[in-house]
This record gives structure tokens, sequence and C-alpha cells, in this order.
């Protein structure tokens, strides 16, 4: 399975689209260095049911080691990881 950044974000957003606008930010307005875990939108519990949702739906392991852990809670670099990741097989 191939899949764009945009791809990726599209359905980590589309994961947390009712806390995301509990906390009153739109989707569409969700910029790439957004924090999930610093903004308030998800805990660290969150965060560990999202990489399960990402290795699930894109059959991909999550290599702690090759992303910063500052990257694992920000949309635009985690896309972008699972996108190479997929795209890099």
């Amino acid at each position: 399975m191939e899949a764009t950044t945009a791809d990726v974000q599209r359905f980590i957003l589309g994961r947390i689209d009712d806390p995301l606008r509990a906390t009153g930010v739109a989707p569409a307005d969700v910029p790439a260095s957004f924090d999930l875990l610093l903004e308030g939108v998800i805990d660290s519990f969150g965060i560990v049911e999202l990489i399960g949702a990402l290795e699930e739906r894109y059959g991909l392991e999550i290599d702690f080691d090759e992303l910063e852990p500052d990257d694992l809670t920000r949309i635009g670099p985690l896309s972008s990881y699972v996108a190479r990741k997929l795209n890099g097989r």
C-alpha cells in the first residue's frame, strides 16, 4: 500500500476528529507542527491508540528509534514518517 503524507494526515485527523473539535480546532486548520499531546487533543494513552491504529491501517510497524520523540505527537512529522515507511518498502 502506498500513501502520501496528506493521506496519512487525513486518516489521523479522522481518528481524532471529536477531541480535536472539542478543543475548538477544525481539522482543516491543523498545521503540520500541531502537537496532539501538547495541545490537549489526546493524552499519552491516546498516542498509543493512534500508533496502533496507524500500524493496523497501513500494515507497518513504527520504529521508535527512527522517529524523534517530539515527532511522534506532531501531525506533520508523524504523517511524513508513515508515508516514507510505506513508500520505501
